[in-house]
């Protein structure tokens, strides 16, 4: 089978002003004449809601389906109902701005209310327009990049701690401890499987996993039962614990998982970005934690034979089709993806067992010849599956 290809659009943030239909017109007309697009993921600006409408039906007439991008436990709370998140003082989070219009402020996903108005929100301003599916991102909590990993403490958090018979006072003895490094790594058996030296952290880090997959039951769940196909962004697998995300149990409430595998990306989800944020916080030697990952750190570009073990070891545990994701836009200072780089990173993550890639993050900023790139990778990888076939015959 052909590698699934699915492409991301970003039409700015909730509030923020979305591009004309001309402009995605024309991209779109220019990347479906190069490439077997299968689906196009758009979203999340609200002020221009005939985008949708628009997309959809040019995208039908190409029999290519519509999802729409939406983020769920952050940017929502720009509409000012959503309860924050609580650090282990019971302090309110405030996030970070991150970048451009994405505000990486974080609510607590054990409120039910949240929850609760997280949807209302897709049923007021969303339910109404011709999307075949919606894709979900920010289920998470933050990262280290944003704000730290040990949330949230709210009273909503506290109960639930509570029916798990886990005590925060003593993850806050288990951190005084591990001061020279919070979490206390000792070990990393791949797939985000690591070993910490304290079971209380332990411990804390599988309830985080557990609550935020508890919560996106629930919401994959309301959109199940009208009938949208869901797929799920969600971290590279060892970034995924400290974020809440258990990829194993996230990947049964999904067609599909896009983990962000941007090897190039110097913002939230970049791999270069978030492990440096991740050494930085857990005060780690690089050398240290780079001899605990298995991957060269002198590399200008994040570790590609790394990635792929990682991918692999997912692609065995997933439920759901893997489709992985990398840049193919070329954000000055950001991501400053190029023709090598895409060729090079698609034709290696295919052999992994991936199903698919989803080429990031925002079409609009693409350049012909980083789409070129990715039709030419995806020629080569189909010339090579036929290649096999042959010689099984």
């Amino acid at each position: 089978m052909d590698p699934i290809i699915t492409i991301q659009l970003f039409t700015g943030g909730f509030l923020g002003r979305a591009p004309s239909w001309e402009e995605i017109k024309n991209k779109l007309t220019s990347i479906l004449s190069v490439l077997p697009v299968d689906n196009v993921i758009m979203g999340w600006s609200l002020s221009d809601k005939s985008l949708y409408e628009k997309a959809a039906a040019f995208l039908a007439k190409r029999c290519v389906n519509l999802y729409l991008w939406f983020p769920v436990f952050s940017e929502t709370g720009v509409f000012g109902n959503l309860s924050p998140l609580s650090d282990l003082r019971g302090r309110e989070l405030n996030g970070s701005s991150g970048q451009g219009e994405e505000d990486f402020v974080f609510c607590c996903p054990n409120n039910p209310e949240n929850t609760e108005n997280i949807l209302s929100l897709f049923d007021r301003e969303f339910s109404f327009l011709p999307f075949s599916g919606i894709f979900l991102d920010k289920i998470r909590f933050p990262s280290f990049a944003q704000g730290g990993v040990f949330t949230c403490f709210c009273p909503w958090c506290l109960e639930k701690y509570r029916e798990e018979n886990f005590d925060p006072l003593e993850l806050k003895e288990a951190l005084a401890h591990n001061e020279s490094n919070p979490p206390g790594i000792m070990r990393y058996n791949g797939c985000g499987g690591y070993a910490f030296r304290d079971p209380v952290i332990s411990r804390f880090f599988s309830l985080k996993s557990a609550f935020i997959l508890q919560s996106i039951k629930k919401i994959a769940g309301y959109f199940r039962e009208r009938n949208y196909k869901i797929g799920l962004d969600v971290f590279a697998p060892f970034l995924s614990p400290f974020v809440g995300q258990d990829l194993a149990g996230l990947s049964g409430l999904g067609d599909f998982i896009k983990p962000m595998m941007y090897r190039l990306t110097k913002a939230p989800a970049g791999l270069p970005f978030e492990l440096e944020a991740l050494i930085s916080e857990t005060r780690t030697e690089r050398s240290y934690f780079h001899d605990l990952l298995g991957i060269d750190g002198k590399k200008e570009v994040f570790d590609l034979d790394f990635t792929v073990r990682e991918l692999k070891g997912l692609t065995e545990m997933s439920s759901c089709p893997v489709y992985a994701g990398l840049e193919i836009n070329h954000k000055e200072n950001l991501a400053e993806a190029h023709p090598d780089y895409i060729e090079e990173t698609m034709l290696a993550y295919e052999s992994t067992g991936v199903q698919g890639f989803v080429l990031s993050w925002d079409l609009l900023d693409a350049p012909p010849l980083n789409i070129d790139a990715a039709a030419n990778a995806l020629e080569k990888i189909n010339h090579r599956k036929k290649a096999v076939q042959k010689q099984g015959l």
